[in-house]
């Protein structure tokens, strides 16, 4: 017990100078985007509506030219976190996902030259929520489909310490069956020593996704890095009514020092046919990559 004391003492004081670190040289690094909350790639033909306020004032686009998002009743759906693109391999790895995929939910997305080159390439539309500039490169959530959204927005929820934008996309799609099927995609925060304004971030995901009565996922990188936290996001999606999918083996990337995993899927609505964690050296967390059909 002393020896794990230990463990979690270290990780806290290195915790608290990271942060430290972060709020001396991030202004120097990072700014806040000044583009608009929801930048769009490869969406030039989806005409868009006017930006419109959503729950909590997030931002938002109704799209135009809608077709179903499913394949024929076969959902198949990727949450990855590819940190920022910073290590070799990500495109071809994702490339690869994406020939078995009719929606990917990305985390830690750098809208750098070369991802948007690269994405134009491609037959699917992207939306990103543009959370803050490094070098002058959007970064947050991004959505990646071979259908438009009928509407996406995108939330923000401050990091205490860093004082920058955690990102969420909130989407709605149209299915085959006449349904809409939400979809939450989260980068949460992190760097906290209490739960506040982790719970906080939730708590406007949830507001968001209540009213829905219909099919949901909320799938991304929770950062659930302790059991508290975990709780937390288990009372939330217990409120909505959404089971987790279970992956075996379940090769989720873990925090070192709890062993907590920190990347979750959430559905309901759905018939789960397969979950698969993708074990892969392209980012620093695995893959997460699950096959539904529609009820």
């Amino acid at each position: 017990m002393s020896w794990l004391k230990r463990c979690l003492t270290l990780s806290l004081l290195l915790v608290v100078l990271y942060g430290g670190w972060q709020w001396l040289v991030s202004p120097l690094v990072f700014t806040l985007s000044e583009q608009t909350p929801i930048a769009l790639v490869n969406d030039d033909e989806a005409n868009p509506n006017k930006l419109t306020q959503g729950h909590n004032n997030a931002s938002c686009l109704e799209m135009d030219q809608l077709e179903p998002l499913d394949n024929d009743g076969q959902l198949r759906v990727l949450s990855w976190n590819i940190y920022k693109q910073n290590n070799d391999g990500w495109d071809a790895e994702l490339l690869t996902l994406l020939e078995r995929t009719e929606l990917s939910l990305l985390q830690e997305v750098s809208l750098s030259p070369s991802f948007i080159n690269w994405l134009n390439q491609l037959n699917w539309f992207g939306q990103q929520a543009s959370a803050f500039e490094v070098f002058d490169k959007s970064s947050g959530v991004f959505n990646l489909s071979q259908r438009l959204p009928e509407k996406v927005c995108a939330i923000f929820e401050t990091e205490p310490w860093l004082q920058l934008p955690k990102s969420a996309l909130f989407a709605s799609y149209q299915l085959s069956n006449g349904e809409s099927l939400w979809v939450v995609n989260l980068h949460a925060v992190n760097f906290t020593l209490g739960t506040e304004e982790f719970e906080q971030q939730l708590a406007e995901l949830e507001q968001a996704l209540i009213e829905h009565q219909g099919p949901a996922i909320f799938a991304g990188d929770f950062n659930t890095w302790s059991e508290i936290r975990q709780e937390k996001v288990e009372n939330v999606m217990r409120t909505l009514g959404l089971e987790e999918a279970k992956f075996t083996p379940d090769l989720r990337t873990t925090f070192a020092i709890t062993g907590q995993p920190l990347d979750h899927i959430f559905y309901r609505g759905l018939q789960l046919k397969k979950a698969e964690v993708i074990n892969t050296s392209a980012s620093d967390h695995n893959a997460l990559w699950a096959e539904f059909t529609l009820n």
